[in-house]
């Protein structure tokens, strides 16, 4: 049995406001679909935030529509769970559920779910349990041991699961212990970290396939070393192998983290370097020191072939004190900024991102600034 294995692709998430980087997306969750169909693999397994937000836009919602169909007209099935992106805020239908008609079929929404796949006449469980965070939380572990029991009678066995593990992730941001992992499932995939592991030297194999594309800064660092990727799996017998496919289609990002003397040669570093793809590099400039802000924009705005975040203009690293009266947000914007008219702003755009408005966000900076479309 062959399978690709894949996660995060936080479908519409449309990042620093850019359309291409929405499309970006799209591309790269169409690359990993492609590339399992050309790999001829039985079946798909997505471990959560197929959307980058449980009430995705139409486009979105299309795009995965369209993906679907190429499965479904050759007969491959995507089974998923939910990532924390994907639950429901309220009451409300799953969106991933609407596309049960294409063989898209979803697992494990509250508790453990099993479903028995038999391929070349050989039995494989599949156990799918989605995020668990709140209240859900302390059952985690409980639903692991459930399908531990069971993965016993199965020579070959999956278990999906979109969780911080520890030590993948910093103890605060962790919702179980690596040591609380099952032990007689033979794979164990992951989602909901963004960075890919791969760690196949005994069993389990545990994997966090990573997302398919950058969702921020953070995951720079990782990508300029090991790229994007999806794992192509092959279990049989209950041996595992599994290997990492890296993406072609993910924009190349970087960041100028430089001064007034040395940013422009550091740009062109980075303009040389040999890409992927044809798309062009999308840079995040920082200048520290002292500079000519209006002679560094204008110099950047002549630079061809590249997208440039910022710059971003830093004498010193701005430290937060914390007063006894700070118990509101707009205390620490104030006490950031030092400027009450900016705190304002900054609190009024977090309330309307907080609540998902991101087109609201987006029409309130423009007002703002008093810039036209």
């Amino acid at each position: 049995m062959r399978f690709l294995h894949l996660s995060d692709t936080h479908l519409g998430y449309k990042e620093y406001m850019m359309d291409l980087r929405e499309n970006d997306f799209y591309e790269s969750f169409n690359e990993a679909i492609d590339t399992g169909l050309n790999e001829n693999v039985d079946f798909f397994v997505h471990t959560g935030d197929l959307f980058d937000t449980w009430s995705p836009s139409n486009r979105a919602l299309n795009e995965f529509k369209k993906s679907m169909l190429k499965l479904y007209n050759k007969n491959k099935t995507m089974y998923l769970i939910m990532g924390d992106h994907d639950r429901p805020k309220r009451s409300d239908e799953i969106a991933s559920k609407i596309f049960d008609f294409l063989g898209v079929k979803l697992l494990g929404v509250n508790e453990i779910q099993n479903v028995v796949l038999n391929y070349n006449n050989e039995d494989l469980l599949l156990s799918g349990l989605s995020n668990m965070k709140g209240l859900r939380k302390n059952n985690i572990v409980n639903e692991y041991r459930k399908g531990d029991v069971e993965a016993k009678n199965y020579k070959n066995s999956i278990l999906m699961s979109h969780q911080g593990v520890s030590p993948y992730l910093i103890p605060e941001a962790c919702e179980v212990d690596s040591k609380d992992l099952p032990s007689n499932y033979k794979y164990l995939a992951f989602g909901h970290v963004h960075d890919s592991y791969l760690i196949d030297d005994k069993y389990p194999v545990f994997s966090y396939a990573g997302s398919t594309d950058l969702n921020s800064l953070n995951e720079i660092k990782n990508y300029l070393k090991n790229k994007k990727s999806v794992n192509l799996v092959e279990i049989s017998n209950g041996n595992v192998n599994a290997e990492k496919i890296k993406l072609k289609s993910t924009r190349y990002q970087n960041i100028v983290d430089s001064d007034y003397n040395n940013y422009l040669n550091d740009i062109n570093e980075i303009i040389n370097m040999k890409k992927e793809n044809n798309k062009e590099p999308l840079i995040s400039v920082t200048i520290h020191g002292d500079a000519d802000k209006v002679e560094i924009k204008n110099k950047l705005n002549e630079i061809k072939n590249i997208i440039i975040r910022g710059p971003v203009f830093e004498k010193e690293i701005r430290k937060i004190v914390e007063k006894p009266n700070m118990s509101k947000l707009i205390d620490y914007f104030n006490a950031y900024f030092n400027d009450s008219e900016m705190a304002n702003l900054a609190n009024t755009i977090y309330d309307t991102i907080k609540n998902e408005d991101v087109d609201n966000s987006y029409d309130l900076i423009k007002k703002i600034f008093q810039v036209e479309t």
